[in-house]
């Protein structure tokens, strides 16, 4: 069985609807970690509100947790504006220290995944240097936001990366990123691919995710850009935790040896999977509560 290590912060999600769920890549990946069928080991930071305590109690569930506790969670507020999922950052926790890596054992793949600057480039940097994993997985949307408690979250340039953070990004096996959250060429995959090899160099796999239109792999070992379209797509559910799932599950192939295709593939194989059981839940509750009274 492959090990895998995912590390990020803990949400605090706010619904339109009233509605509060813990989130964040490291409960959406975390699932899908454990549904490849991969050992996981989770570490991330945290405060103690009732939604993030609920949380690390999901996550204590799914394999070895490291909880760092926090003052705060970083909560965020989701909104739709013309279809577009807006984010407010409310909160906005500590960064994870270098020392909660002690104790914990080498995986076979290590799946960072920021979603608000609280993984420190030179968290990561020592994480290789302590742990090696056989491969590193990069989900950088944290590092590629603007982030103000109270304002919405907007994407920024590449050219905003630290070089601490180029580094890591350069030294990585694979990096997924949405084509949301790259402000270089918008509506241009290809574009947007060819923008982030110039930064990320010449080492990593690169993936961009296109939502229901599927993804762009850039992969260095062969000569051609690959774009694939599933010919199935779930729709009428929220697809919020879809590009966590296709980075935990593309991370756990990855380190089965499966090649970057293959391993595309079984991550959209695996988005798939996961929407239709979101969709499977919705018509199972809305067949519960029965029709409106007359």
């Amino acid at each position: 069985m492959t090990s895998t290590l995912i590390v990020g912060g803990l949400t605090i999600d706010r619904f339109v609807d009233g509605s509060v769920a813990p989130g964040g890549s490291v409960l959406h990946s975390g699932l899908a970690a454990v549904a490849a069928g991969s050992e996981l080991t989770v570490l991330t930071v945290a405060g103690d509100e009732p939604a993030a305590v609920s949380g690390l109690a999901r996550l204590a569930t799914l394999g070895r947790l490291a909880h760092q506790p926090a003052p705060a969670t970083t909560t965020y507020r989701h909104e739709e504006r013309d279809g577009v999922r807006v984010l407010i950052l409310e909160a906005r926790t500590e960064p994870i220290r270098a020392d909660r890596l002690g104790g914990l054992d080498r995986p076979d793949v290590a799946l960072v995944a920021p979603i608000a600057d609280e993984v420190p480039a030179s968290l990561v940097a020592r994480l290789g240097d302590e742990l090696a994993p056989r491969r590193t997985v990069l989900l950088v949307q944290g590092w590629l936001r603007r982030l103000v408690e109270g304002e919405e979250v907007t994407a920024t340039a590449l050219a905003m990366l630290t070089p601490e953070q180029l580094g890591v990004v350069g030294a990585a096996d694979a990096i997924v990123v949405s084509t949301e959250d790259l402000v270089e060429s918008p509506g241009d995959a290809f574009g947007q691919a060819a923008e982030l090899r110039r930064w990320a160099g010449t080492r990593p796999v690169i993936l961009v995710t296109l939502g229901a239109q599927g993804y762009l792999l850039d992969d260095p070992s062969v000569e051609r850009l690959v774009a694939s379209v599933p010919r199935r797509v779930v729709t009428g559910v929220p697809a919020v935790g879809a590009g966590d799932t296709f980075g935990a599950a593309l991370a756990v192939a990855l380190a089965r040896g499966e090649g970057a295709r293959a391993a595309a593939d079984r991550a959209t194989d695996a988005v798939i999977t996961m929407l239709d059981a979101r969709a499977r839940r919705r018509i199972g509750a809305e067949h519960e509560e029965g029709p409106e009274p007359a």
